[in-house]
This record gives C-alpha cells, sequence and structure tokens, in this order.
C-alpha cells in the first residue's frame, strides 16, 4: 500500500511540476519606443513580448493609450487595464505590427506598474 501511495504522490508531483513549467510567461526584452518604431513591418519581431519605461500621455477611446518613453510615442492596446497618465510605469507587452500600411503599430498590455521612484 505504501508503495501505491509514493507511485501516485511522485506521479501528481512530475505531473504538478510540468503544468506549472508549461504556464511560465513568456520573456520580456526591455527596450525603447525608438527600436518598435524601426521594426515596424518587420514579421520577425511580430508578437514579441517586450518591457518599456516611460510615461502615459493621453488616453483615446476606452482601451487606447499614448506612450513616451523619450525616443518616441506609440501607441497601447490596454483592454484589461486603466493606465495612469503621468506617473513613470513599466509596461509588459506584446508588439502588434501593422502590415502593409492596414492598422496601427501597437503594444498590447499584458501587466504594468509604477515604475520606483530612485
Amino acid at each position: 500500500m505504501q508503495k501505491l501511495f509514493s507511485a501516485v504522490f511522485v506521479t501528481v508531483t512530475l505531473f504538478g511540476f510540468s503544468t506549472v513549467l508549461s504556464k511560465a510567461e513568456p520573456p520580456y526584452h526591455l527596450t525603447t519606443v525608438s527600436w518598435l518604431i524601426s521594426t515596424q513591418n518587420n514579421i520577425d519581431v511580430d508578437d514579441r513580448y517586450v518591457t518599456l519605461v516611460g510615461h502615459v500621455t493621453k488616453q483615446f477611446g476606452s482601451e487606447n493609450y499614448w506612450f513616451t518613453d523619450g525616443t518616441g510615442s506609440v501607441r497601447l492596446d490596454s483592454a484589461d487595464f486603466e493606465l495612469p497618465i503621468g506617473p513613470k510605469v513599466v509596461i509588459g507587452g506584446r508588439i502588434d505590427q501593422a502590415y502593409l500600411g492596414f492598422g496601427h503599430l501597437e503594444v498590447d498590455v499584458r501587466r504594468w506598474y509604477l515604475a520606483k521612484q530612485p
């Protein structure tokens, strides 16, 4: 009976770990808005996860914002979050490219938080 319990425990433990590992977040790359703009229409960077540090400057529509880090401005699509306008924030999101002039280059916000002040 104890062998059966040990086997079940080991199996559950292994499946538990594999489930946790498969739900790991994708890697986020710290970058700038100017780099995002330079990659416009580049299919190789579409859907890449990035981290930006800067300020949300304006909201337009119910879920769209303008963001700047001092190197340029980019649109944010934040369907799940209401972002603060003004304070320094860290944005984690996925690049959404505009192809052949259709749509807009934007970052789909997946997470955000206020930047710590030095």
